[in-house]
């Protein structure tokens, strides 16, 4: 059985804390699939955010960059004179 249900981008929001023009730009560009359900309505799959939740980690595990373990950092104050 598959989980049909439909969050409305509101709900998409608060559960991945972000603002509701974030979801509607996510589904503008489309990277976040969703369906019409209205002249001003769209909805959701359940599955279609976990896909799209899936390939947004996956984008960042790609995109982290892997510092070299010598490497260190140091903080560079210029002294008053």
């Amino acid at each position: 059985m598959t989980d049909e249900r439909y969050l409305t981008p509101a709900e998409v929001a608060d559960e991945l804390r972000v603002t509701v023009v974030t979801v509607r730009r996510w589904i503008a560009s489309g990277a976040l699939r969703a369906s019409k359900a209205g002249p001003r309505r769209w909805m959701i799959r359940r599955p279609d955010l976990d896909m799209f939740l899936s390939a947004k980690a996956d984008q960042e595990a790609a995109s982290e960059p892997s510092e070299d373990p010598s490497f260190q950092k140091h903080l560079v104050v210029q002294g008053e004179r």
